[in-house]
């Protein structure tokens, strides 16, 4: 008997310790409350900051810093950035998004960068309340839906970018009506998002479109490139992973094809793509070569110097758009989550180092959103277009 009610009891103790623990692990928990402004408000931030994707990730980190501690010189609400490595994997993206939504100092979160990430912790992000927004992830189907109201972005979609690179092809590269373009994913939801759209709108066209997929990991590519011929103006490689689009595009010119290779954002990066000739649509402009931009790309070189490129410039637009909602719900000395999210959707900016006006559409993408086309000439990033 006595051993009995010794079980009952400690059954009963390992229910009530799974409960209270199951409580106190709900990120939801935290949606609902209010925090005080006076010790400074936090965002997290969720980037590739090492892996195959470092260079990128590192330097969304930077400007993402750089903005916060521009602004905590002068203002005496302080920010401050909790920052996560996801190695640009969704699993990684998903364990780090438990971390930022559990953080009840956390009331907004910059990145992921991935569509795929993007995807790995909405649900996370949403069952915590937590606006969350990407200078980089751009697949169309991310600002609709479910997430409508926590996930916004200040780059434009793949709606955009596909039609951009098609109707480039054609007014610039030679591709016309019974001509043909290879269209090459690498079988990630970005990527295959994407190339769809491209090859949609050149099909409607009259252009031939040769769709070919690889993984990630591909380094051999000679059985496609066998199929590239004369008839093949150009081979689109809306890769994540820019040293894949490298090693394509070196293979290609080693087997004498004349088709020009042409990659999407995700394989802007000029120390790992650098094949000559080759094109790049990207979704916000070079910083550095905005005269307007001048003063803070020097402040930001000073702080991180020679760690800069356009992949890193949309997060300190999205710092700076955090920023201006946390001043909005702190008017009070107290923040929420549920007032970062609203305010957050509502910043318009006049201008920003992007080089013009931040304004959100209701969905969370960019109003009059546009991409830029890029050609590779002697290892620099040219913009033509």
């Amino acid at each position: 008997m006595v051993r009995r009610f010794g079980l009952i009891a400690a059954a009963a103790a390992a229910l009530l310790l799974a409960v209270v623990s199951a409580a106190s692990a709900r990120p939801s928990a935290q949606a609902a409350a209010t925090a005080s402004c006076s010790k400074g408000v936090s965002i997290g931030m969720q980037a590739p900051i090492t892996g195959p994707a470092g260079s990128i990730g590192s330097d969304q980190l930077h400007w993402a810093e750089f903005y916060f501690t521009q602004w905590n010189k002068t203002h005496k609400l302080k920010i401050h950035l909790v920052q996560e490595d996801t190695q640009l994997d969704p699993s990684k993206a998903s364990t780090t998004a438990q971390a930022l939504a559990s953080n009840g100092s956390v009331m907004g979160v910059i990145g992921p960068a991935g569509s795929d990430e993007v995807q790995a912790v909405a649900p996370i992000f949403k069952k915590a309340g937590l606006a969350f927004a990407s200078g980089s992830a751009t697949r169309v189907s991310l600002t609709g839906g479910a997430w409508k109201g926590y996930f916004f972005r200040d780059v434009p979609n793949d709606g955009v970018q596909g039609p951009t690179d098609a109707n480039y092809m054609m007014s610039a590269l030679g591709v016309k009506s019974g001509s043909k373009v290879m269209v090459v994913d690498d079988q990630e939801s970005y990527s295959t998002g994407l190339a769809d759209i491209v090859q949609q709108t050149l099909a409607s066209k009259g252009v031939t479109v040769d769709r070919e997929s690889v993984s990630q990991k591909s380094t051999d590519f000679s059985s496609l490139i066998a199929k590239v011929d004369a008839s093949t103006k150009v081979v689109f490689l809306p890769f994540q992973v820019a040293s894949e689009a490298q090693l394509f595009a070196q293979q290609l010119q080693a087997q004498g094809k004349t088709a020009v290779a042409f990659g999407s954002d995700g394989t802007f990066d000029s120390s790992k793509f650098t094949v000559n000739g080759s094109y790049i649509s990207f979704f916000a402009p070079d910083v550095t070569t905005i005269p307007a931009d001048a003063a803070v790309v020097k402040a930001f070189h000073k702080q991180f110097p020679g760690a800069t490129s356009p992949f890193g410039a949309p997060n300190y637009v999205l710092a700076q758009m955090y920023a201006t909602a946390i001043t909005k719900a702190c008017k009070d000395n107290k923040i929420s989550r549920a007032e970062v999210r609203k305010d957050v959707l509502k910043v318009s900016l006049k201008s920003t180092i992007l080089g013009g006006p931040m304004k959100l559409t209701a969905n969370g993408d960019v109003a009059g959103a546009k991409f830029h086309i890029f050609k590779i000439e002697n290892g620099k990033y040219v913009t033509i277009a």
